[in-house]
């Protein structure tokens, strides 16, 4: 039969004409391997006491098999006859269909089904919000089915652990905290990446500021640290690159964007940085000093006039130390 599978068994379990089990793969993916080989047996030997059946699934522990009774019986799918006897539920075959077949346009889950998925803790609203989802997709692909309760109830089960691994992962996700602290590890991790643990030190009270202020919460506030610290460390030894010997300031000069998006990070936009340029590049020129880099120079130029514009506000700039925690270096 189409659908089928055969699973190989010890002969001294089965009849002398073969050693093979056969089981309806769909059933299998449904409701599991060994409800379906259970099921596949009472199909072909209608009553099965519990001996019997231990003695025949010797391969699955006693446990097990109980288990497997009990789920098949709580499904409605077979049914005690007399004590410790078994067999397939009349009904059943209609709940089983020999031949696959198309999901209807209006397909409802049984009862039984949904008991089931009840008793795995599934709430009735998300069983309910789900089912249209379900027909919709199935509708859509034209596939068949031997029994769409079975796939409908392995649906509703990834789906139910889906959601709950979702608000497991949202129960732990957490604004960033005034006392946060990187992990040992991360910056172990950092060590190995050969950044300097000053700059590390100079640059937690920004981050911090930086998303409280954002009040954004998350689960992984190590790895949003190691991807800022990394980033801001690649555009600090692009500036250090830039410093040669001494200069004094010309009429020429400009800073480079690597300055404008460390002031960025700081949210000192653009336009008032460029402002600052004349008045800098003039005060300069005329004390005729000399600087390693005129960049970090003008970065904090900048910081210093953005802070003496908006005061004592709540911007990150009127909390941070006076030095540039994104270009220390000496100038």
């Amino acid at each position: 039969m189409q659908g089928e599978k055969n699973l190989s068994v010890p002969p001294k379990f089965m009849s002398r004409k073969t050693n093979l089990l056969n089981f309806d793969k769909e059933i299998a993916s449904s409701i599991g391997l060994y409800e379906a080989i259970v099921l596949q047996i009472f199909k072909s030997e209608k009553k099965q006491n519990l001996t019997q059946l231990l003695d025949k699934l010797s391969f699955i522990e006693n446990k097990e098999v109980h288990k497997v009774l009990k789920k098949l019986l709580k499904l409605k799918l077979i049914e005690e006859t007399s004590r410790e006897t078994f067999c397939l539920k009349s009904k059943s075959k209609e709940t089983i269909p020999e031949r696959k077949q198309n999901i209807s346009k209006g397909y409802l889950p049984s009862n039984n089904i949904l008991k089931e998925a009840k008793s795995l803790g599934i709430s009735e609203d998300f069983i309910r919000n789900k089912l249209p989802e379900f027909r919709a997709y199935w509708s859509d692909r034209k596939d068949k089915s031997f029994s769409w309760d079975y796939k409908f109830l392995k649906y509703l089960l990834k789906e139910w652990r889906a959601e709950e691994e979702s608000l497991n992962k949202a129960s732990k996700m957490k604004p960033i905290q005034k006392n946060w602290r990187p992990s040992k590890e991360a910056l172990q991790i950092l060590k190995h990446a050969e950044i300097d643990e000053k700059f590390i030190v100079d640059a937690l009270p920004e981050f911090i500021l930086y998303w409280s202020e954002r009040n954004t919460a998350s689960d992984s506030w190590n790895t949003k640290f190691l991807n800022h610290i990394k980033n801001q460390w690649v555009r600090y030894q692009n500036l250090i690159s830039m410093v040669k010997k001494p200069t004094r300031m010309n009429k020429d000069w400009k800073p480079s964007e690597d300055c404008f998006d460390v002031l960025s990070l700081a949210k000192i936009n653009k336009s008032f940085a460029v402002s600052q340029i004349p008045e800098f590049k003039l005060y300069w020129l005329e004390t005729k000093e000399m600087r390693n880099c005129w960049n970090s120079k003008f970065i904090q130029h900048v910081k210093f006039k953005w802070k003496a514009k908006h005061g004592n506000t709540k911007n990150v700039l009127s909390r941070l130390k006076d030095h540039e925690w994104a270009v220390n270096f000496k100038n």
